[in-house]
């Protein structure tokens, strides 16, 4: 396919893939949005914000938890936060990405995506440096980063899994 071919690859999408990638992309930005308000708030403001997860998970408890019980218990919760939300971040991008650059190679759209859902990761993180009470762990940007992955992969397997039923059902 020449240049002008692919330029034009937007405009020959059907008007249901049209609106499934703006509220794909639409979407995309306001997980993006959610990433960075939590991300970029003092460590004071975090702990407010994860006081009432932690206290609903351990006033079920009927006896009296240790500090160090519960600083574990808000360490996984928050790490399942992340993990969440860099999942949907990846699965919301790849799908606006697959939708908008289908016809185009899937393995460079793959790299790019990958490589933009690693510079947020790493975003993100990074500026916690300039945060008072937060700290930069590249641990924790993997993490985000691999999750984001995964929910890419996860979209990317459904379509492929798509355009095969489509290309089976139109030759036989």
């Amino acid at each position: 396919m020449d240049r002008r071919g692919r330029a034009a690859d937007l405009f020959h999408m059907s008007r249901m893939e049209k609106r499934a990638a703006a509220v794909s992309w639409a979407m995309f930005v306001f997980v993006l949005a959610v990433i960075c308000v939590l991300s970029f708030q003092s460590g004071s403001a975090t702990k407010a914000l994860e006081k009432p997860f932690v206290e609903g998970v351990t006033g079920t408890v009927d006896r009296q938890l240790s500090t160090e019980t519960v600083l574990t218990i808000t360490f996984y919760i928050r790490q399942a936060g992340r993990a969440v939300l860099f999942f949907f971040l990846g699965f919301l991008g790849g799908s606006g990405a697959l939708l908008c650059f289908g016809n185009r190679s899937r393995p460079v759209t793959a790299v790019c995506a990958c490589a933009a859902l690693f510079g947020i990761s790493y975003f993100t993180e990074k500026m916690k440096i300039f945060i008072e009470g937060r700290h930069y762990a590249f641990a924790e940007c993997l993490e985000g980063f691999i999750f984001a992955v995964l929910g890419y992969l996860c979209i990317a397997v459904f379509f492929s899994v798509l355009r095969k039923r489509r290309a089976e059902k139109r030759n036989g």
